[in-house]
């Protein structure tokens, strides 16, 4: 029996093959700056795993990201991760960046927007961490719900791993490290547990989470003058 392809897999699990697929960000100002550039780094190879499994049976995916400048970054998140993706092999012309959000809500919004306007009427793929999947999901939800499709994937997804199998052997051991180094474990389960949790009670107090993320993280503008690709 012949296994099915990714693009068939993608069609029966999220009901799409993605148009547009996006790191989603992470910058914490209470955790190192190198624990939030590798989980980034891993949404991203996971991102690229996807796009390239796809490869040319379907048009070019785009890849998009929306983390704004915030407190501590030398520069915006977003660019970042640009900046990653082109590390990874992403083509520069493909991404688009938006400085705009500090926190998981805007971020969504920011990036459907985003779709809209590079591949309007086709599906986003998010990819996040594990543990950030299930409040991103209600945040689609709830905020996107009438948009056109958006799917939320974990990097740790058997999607990711099936897409990683089709790649030829020195693409599948890079991206595989980036994913492995960036997929956390153990110990970080409890407060990540709790500091989700907190977030996800937040997020149903109207204004309470803007605040708490606009004094943690720092307040970003949302010009959409400011709508970009990585430089270089």
């Amino acid at each position: 029996m012949t296994r099915p392809g990714i693009q068939d897999i993608l069609h029966a699990r999220v009901g799409f093959v993605p148009g547009a697929v996006a790191p989603m960000g992470k910058w914490e100002p209470n955790m190192r700056a190198e624990q939030c550039l590798r989980e980034v780094a891993a949404r991203a190879a996971a991102a690229v795993a996807i796009s390239e499994a796809v490869g040319v049976q379907e048009p070019e995916t785009w890849f998009l990201s929306a983390e704004g400048h915030l407190k501590g970054q030398p520069r915006p998140g977003c660019l970042i991760a640009a900046q990653i993706l082109v590390d990874l092999g992403a083509p520069a012309a493909r991404i688009r960046c938006w400085p705009a959000a500090n926190r998981t809500v805007n971020e969504v919004r920011a990036m459907s927007h985003l779709r809209d306007e590079v591949s309007p009427g086709r599906g986003l793929l998010l990819v996040t961490s594990g543990y950030h999947v299930p409040r991103t999901r209600l945040i689609v939800w709830r905020e996107l719900r009438d948009a056109a499709p958006i799917h939320v994937m974990s990097l740790s997804d058997p999607m990711v791993t099936r897409a990683l199998e089709t790649l030829p052997p020195a693409r599948r051991q890079r991206l595989g490290q980036v994913i492995e180094q960036g997929t956390r474990r153990g110990l970080r389960r409890v407060p990540t547990a709790v500091s989700e949790g907190l977030a996800f009670a937040a997020g149903m107090v109207p204004g309470l989470e803007a605040a708490v993320a606009n004094r943690l993280r720092g307040r970003v503008r949302q010009d959409p003058a400011e709508i970009c690709g990585p430089k270089g």
